[in-house]
């Protein structure tokens, strides 16, 4: 009986042996802490994009050794604002397996999630949408953006050089109800008052479009049916400063259906001095080119100011710089650039598009 008990002991000993010894050297699942990377689903072009990348930076950081020895990357893609709330606060009930999130908030109803992360001190960078507030401006770590103002001044300034003067007739067709609209309107606004123009000028000018969601069809509703009201005047000198290439999409599609009253088509046509918009996206690029399939080079200006959807990369390296240690920015900016049919060919589009020959 003494001899079993000494071979049960043994076998007990060694087994903890190598348990330990495993732990060790390998690392358990409880020694590492997740990052989680949550964006918004496909719902457009450019968020599209935003999550093809997060999940290869994600695919990219489970691939490397040395990262996986403190941590795990996983990507949550959210369907609507409900869901991505629920997904942070699922995640925060389970805080202390956390490293830190790199958030693209769904739109401004994030807020108060965005807070809970703050006061459980859960390490966080907001991408692309920004919310304020005092909590989350004390907290976060880094907010990673595209200039957004920048987009809209370099519209402005564009513009300005084109010929816009005060009492012409600008339709700005906005993205949503978060801060990246109200950026781009803001250093939109600013390249006019630095050319002169007051308050007055600007509201008589500038007329906002309802939100558009970012959604090209959306955009094209809401252009057609602009179009056909009292609104569009085509004794007006136009000019039409969209948010997003899905949205300059939408509207040269309707340029090229048959939706739009001909005549007045025709006459506004002529009163277009140029159609601005934002991000990279392939298409666009093709039609700059004069290379898509269906629809060629308008003869109104047409350009593209870039925001490009691969920032999310930078957020992610953000976050674990700091993570491990190392010194960020609390608002780090990425420049743009103005892409028109001169230059489009210096310029990385995202996304896909077969050009034709």
């Amino acid at each position: 009986m003494k001899r079993m008990k000494g071979i049960l002991g043994l076998l007990l000993a060694m087994t903890l042996l190598f348990t330990l010894v495993a732990c060790g050297d390998g690392g358990s699942a409880s020694d590492t802490k997740e990052v989680a990377v949550m964006v918004p689903s496909a719902d457009h072009g450019w968020t599209g994009a935003v999550l093809t990348y997060a999940q290869e930076k994600v695919d990219e950081l489970n691939a490397d050794d040395a990262f996986t020895e403190k941590y795990s990357a996983k990507l949550y893609s959210a369907t609507g604002v409900e869901n991505q709330i629920e997904q942070v606060d699922d995640l925060l009930t389970r805080k202390d397996e956390l490293a830190g999130i790199v958030i693209l908030p769904y739109d401004n109803g994030l807020q108060s999630s965005l807070e809970k992360i703050a006061t459980q001190d859960v390490p966080f960078v907001q991408f692309d949408r920004v919310i304020h507030s005092d909590v989350i401006d004390e907290n976060v770590v880094s907010n990673v953006l595209g200039d957004n103002v920048g987009i809209g001044y370099e519209t402005g300034k564009r513009l300005l050089d084109l010929g816009l003067e005060p009492g012409h007739y600008v339709y700005e067709m906005i993205g949503d109800n978060s801060s990246v609209p109200e950026l781009r309107s803001d250093g939109f606004r600013k390249a006019l008052t630095e050319a002169g123009w007051t308050e007055e000028d600007i509201e008589s000018t500038v007329v906002k479009s309802p939100a558009t969601g970012w959604s090209r069809d959306t955009g094209k509703e809401l252009f057609e049916s602009w179009f056909s009201s009292s609104a569009c005047d085509p004794s007006l000198t136009n000019w039409i400063f969209t948010h997003d290439d899905e949205i300059a999409m939408g509207i040269l599609e309707s340029m090229q259906g048959s939706a739009l009253d001909e005549s007045k088509k025709e006459a506004y046509l002529e009163s277009l001095q140029s159609l601005a918009s934002s991000s990279g996206l392939a298409e666009i690029y093709a039609v700059l080119k004069d290379k898509h399939q269906t629809i060629p080079h308008p003869e109104f200006d047409l350009f593209s100011v870039t925001y490009d959807p691969a920032m999310i990369k930078e957020a992610v390296d953000t976050l674990i710089t700091k993570l491990d240690g190392g010194t960020v920015e609390q608002n780090l900016i990425i420049p743009v650039n103005v892409v028109d049919k001169d230059n489009v060919d210096e310029y990385q589009p995202f996304g896909s598009y077969d050009e034709k020959d």
